[in-house]
């Protein structure tokens, strides 16, 4: 199998391209130790496997970034046979310094120059047979956006990989000043010389290390030393010194100039420029997106529009599937295996079906959210979001592209925790994960909505916006405390940020960008949510068969509840008890305390008609396809559904009965008002449901879960016993 990385600035086309390969087989995943993004495609050409590898964006290949680092490590520790360097065409001296670094690697470079629609619309020409000779790699013009040139590319990158395999002679970097050259070969003929780097040599290029050596690069210093047990430190002396002294700078300035100064003399000599700017469109735009004034209200309109249309035009899917498991499969393979002992009946229906339908419930809302943020990345916008907040969210430790997945954590905190991968710095991506979760999300609405209309009746909708600020002001208050630990305190404090030209983006990539990452959160969530689920079941349902009063469940809350009581709800079993059902779904609080006060009448006979339900289910996905269309027309009326408070019938439905009294009986003490208050809080706070820890998990590995659980079983306990305690000595 011949293995290819993928390496290019930020902002090239890379995503674009690979999405032009990735019908044949992508592979998505995260890069060990890191939350960075990784994508493998399989393909063949001219009956060759191939490994295509993509490799963060980056700049440079020192390892002052995670992605650098990610980076570096790769092409050094694994088998690369070929590099496709993707370059912006229209940015070639931006681009093309790392491919100077590149080449001295040793590896077999392609190149290959994106946009080459947009270079010829601003009459740029370029002589390729000259360009290919003096830079001496092949060059292929593409399109990410049309798929032009990609097969070429391929062809290109196998061919260069056999010409390699059969000669091992040829030259692949870039040629120094004589001076410089001659201290290289010096210090390569010391390493070859010197036994005791005969090892080291076999993995790593000789002339590539001397080149380490004069710039002094410590982290190369310590691989040797950590893998060989030699050490660099004293070689080149006299090399460095000859360096800096026909130079007057340091060694590592030296090459750097050299290196600039050869790949711009070969852009000049090979490049002729249009008359077009592929800036002018962008810069019209930015004086209406960038401005001090119109540049916010621009941003909460899109943000506005982008919010109404994930969470409303989702929500008809959402209810379909959710109800296409409930009323559909459920109750056909609940009638398929009649006579099972009841507990494998409610094993298989009540845990693995159920727990698999909570799973793809999600699956309309991670649809929607990678459509947008694939248009916002692609167009260009989503870094001038980070350029208009990020003065406010550094002020927490955040960057100003953590606004994003705040903002989406209203609607629920499973895309909210999936849309940190915008951020380019790991440790605002962990902090941004971690204070996702105290957004509100629509689940939660209907316990407000309940406790709300049950204890504070005309001043309801003030109370559960109360709750909305409260968890705003904790997510601010929490990065504040948290960023002052390494582990969470990313580099923020200084915008440099490239803002590329706008795009159109092209509908093959937003389609494999949302395809692909949605099938991603499918086979990596349902694992370790279907075992929360199932551990939850098992509880709920023993020893009583399902009886909520007498379930392990129940008496355990009836145990722990005198721990409970200085938060004011702890004065009853029922509402602590929910609390861990909510784990599936903090809606599911509802219909627990509904099954736990209300007297539940007997089954509705089931009537089975097969090919009238499965109709039934085919109108129902045609009628949520035009609701969701039909919730456009939110965007005018500045109307959100998901966020809109539940009714009473709606609440009761959800029960099972007529909740709102049973609810308002738990506590009809003077503190009962304060009790229900403490309670909202604790929803609030505590930890999120399944699918959520599901994606913290894949996201942010199982330290940041286990933090992030260990935190939000304590902090919610803190504050509600606080407020309960502080509020009543004013009544």
């Amino acid at each position: 199998m011949i293995n290819v990385a993928f390496v290019g600035n930020p902002n090239v086309g890379k995503t674009a391209l690979i999405n032009q390969i990735s019908h044949a087989s992508l592979k998505m995943g995260n890069w060990p130790g890191v939350t960075i993004e990784k994508k493998e495609v399989f393909f063949k050409v001219e009956d060759e496997d191939v490994k295509l590898i993509d490799l963060p964006g980056i700049y440079n290949l020192s390892i002052s970034t995670a992605e650098e680092r990610v980076s570096r490590d790769f092409l050094l520790d694994e088998k690369v046979d070929v590099i496709i360097n993707v370059l912006d065409s229209t940015s070639l001296e931006k681009n093309i310094y790392l491919t100077a670094l590149l080449k001295e690697l040793d590896i077999p470079v392609v190149m290959a120059l994106n946009f080459e629609d947009e270079f010829k619309r601003i009459g740029y020409e370029l002589d390729v047979e000259k360009f290919e000779k003096q830079l001496g790699v092949p060059v292929v013009f593409t399109s990410g956006r049309s798929g032009a040139g990609v097969d070429k590319l391929m062809e290109k990158a196998v061919e260069l990989y056999k010409k390699n395999s059969s000669d091992k002679k040829i030259q692949h970097r870039l040629p120094f000043e004589k001076e410089i050259e001659d201290n290289i070969k010096s210090l390569k003929d010391k390493l070859e010389n010197d036994k005791s780097y005969e090892k080291v040599l076999k993995k790593y290029p000789v002339e590539w290390l001397a080149i380490k050596i004069l710039e002094d690069d410590s982290n190369v210093e310590a691989r040797v030393k950590s893998e060989f047990g030699v050490s660099l430190s004293s070689m080149g002396e006299s090399e460095k010194r000859n360096i800096e002294n026909r130079y007057g700078i340091e060694p590592q300035d030296a090459l750097a100039r050299e290196r600039y100064g050869i790949v711009r003399g070969i852009i000049s000599m090979n490049l002729k420029r249009g008359t077009g700017d592929k800036f002018a469109l962008t810069d019209k735009i930015d004086k209406i997106l960038l401005n001090k004034f119109f540049g916010g209200i621009a941003f909460l309109a899109i943000i506005y529009a982008v919010f109404v249309i994930v969470f409303d035009g989702s929500s008809p899917f959402i209810d379909w599937i959710d109800g296409f498991f409930s009323d559909f499969v459920i109750k056909y393979v609940g009638h398929a295996i009649e006579g099972v002992p009841d507990w494998l009946s409610s094993f298989i229906l009540d845990g693995i079906l159920a727990g698999v339908g909570s799973v793809l419930t999600f699956v309309p809302l991670m649809f929607f959210i990678y459509f947008f943020m694939a248009i916002l990345e692609e167009s260009g916008y989503m870094a001038r979001v980070a350029f208009i907040l990020n003065k406010m969210m550094t002020k927490v430790g955040l960057s100003g592209k953590a606004f994003i997945p705040m903002l989406i954590g209203f609607g629920c905190t499973v895309p909210a925790i999936y849309s940190t991968r915008t951020l380019e710095d790991e440790k605002t991506r962990r902090l941004t994960g971690v204070i996702a979760t105290f957004m509100s999300c629509g689940a939660r609405l209907p316990v407000y909505s309940l406790l709300a209309a049950a204890f504070f009746s005309k001043h309801a909708a003030i109370v559960v916006v109360s709750i909305y600020v409260f968890g705003v002001f904790m997510a601010l208050l929490v990065a504040f405390v948290l960023k002052r630990f390494k582990y969470f305190k990313g580099n923020n404090t200084e915008l440099l940020i490239e803002l590329p030209p706008y795009r159109l983006p092209g509908a093959k990539a937003v389609w494999h960008n949302m395809k692909s990452r949605t099938f991603s959160y499918i086979k990596k969530a349902t694992t370790i949510v279907l075992g929360i689920l199932l551990i939850i079941w098992f509880f709920q349902y023993f020893p009583n068969k399902g009886d909520a009063q007498n379930s392990y469940i129940g008496q355990a809350a009836k145990v722990v509840q005198p721990v409970f009581k200085p938060t004011g709800f702890g004065d009853r079993w029922e509402p602590v008890a929910s609390i861990v059902p909510s784990i599936i779904a903090k809606e599911t609080v509802v219909g627990f305390l509904g099954q736990i006060l209300l007297s539940q009448g007997d089954d509705e006979k089931k009537e089975y008609n097969f090919m009238s339900d499965l109709k039934d289910q085919v109108v129902g996905l045609g009628g949520a396809a035009v609701d969701s269309i039909k919730s456009l027309g939110h965007i005018a009326t500045f109307k959100i559904s998901t966020l809109e408070m539940k009714s009473q019938e709606e609440l009761d439905q959800d029960a099972g009965g007529n909740i709102i009294p049973a609810i308002r009986s738990l506590w009809n003490d003077k503190y009962g008002q304060l009790r229900a208050y403490s309670f909202m809080l604790y929803v609030l706070l505590v930890v999120p449901c399944a699918v959520a820890m599901g994606a913290l998990k894949q996201e942010f590995g199982w330290k940041l879960l286990v933090f992030q659980v260990s935190m939000l079983l304590i902090l919610p306990y803190v504050v509600s016993t606080l407020f309960f305690n502080i509020a009543r000595l004013f009544i």
